[in-house]
């Protein structure tokens, strides 16, 4: 068992970790896509999952009192002018796509959202790798809403949500 204070340091520690993750992150995307970056965003992805479960979770567990719940920074689903006419040019095929590459990186036990939409971005074919991550974490709500998936948390924070496979999509 581990004491309060120490818990609260690490748990501060791991949010300026994550903190720097994210910063990492946005530079991720920026990379050319490509074998480098997809195998760097699975990676990164990675210890992200892991530093929020197999870490912080723990102390959280824990000591509730540490966790807030309250997301940090602008929702993931909010697109800049650019983004959105990036988006704006999809045709209902390409969305259809981007939703059954969502659906396909999911399972029947919870997921972090960041988790799935970095699956699923490095996933779907090189005319849509334009296509900002906040579009993906659009579609994955849109999914919630239409029954597709299950949803836990703030959808508007992939961080702070997880999703799995809706029960009688499971049953299929």
């Amino acid at each position: 068992m581990i004491r309060q204070q120490d818990a609260e340091a690490l748990y501060q520690a791991y949010e300026r970790a994550l903190g720097a993750l994210s910063e990492a992150e946005a530079f991720l995307w920026n990379m050319s896509k490509g074998p480098a970056r997809d195998k760097l965003l699975h990676a990164h992805s990675d210890i992200t999952v892991d530093m929020l479960s197999r870490l912080r979770a723990p102390l959280v567990l824990q000591f509730p009192e540490l966790d807030s719940g309250t997301p940090k920074g602008p929702p993931s689903t909010l697109l800049e002018p650019g983004e959105q006419e990036a988006v704006s040019r999809l045709t209902a095929a390409q969305t259809r796509e981007i939703d059954e590459t969502l659906l396909a990186a999911c399972g029947p036990s919870w997921k972090k959202v960041a988790s799935v939409v970095g699956t699923a971005s490095t996933q779907v074919p090189e005319q849509l790798a334009e296509i900002p991550v906040g579009y993906f974490a659009q579609r994955v709500k849109a999914l919630v809403e239409a029954g597709r998936l299950e949803a836990q948390g703030d959808l508007d924070h992939m961080r702070y949500s997880e999703v799995r496979l809706a029960q009688h999509v499971n049953q299929r």
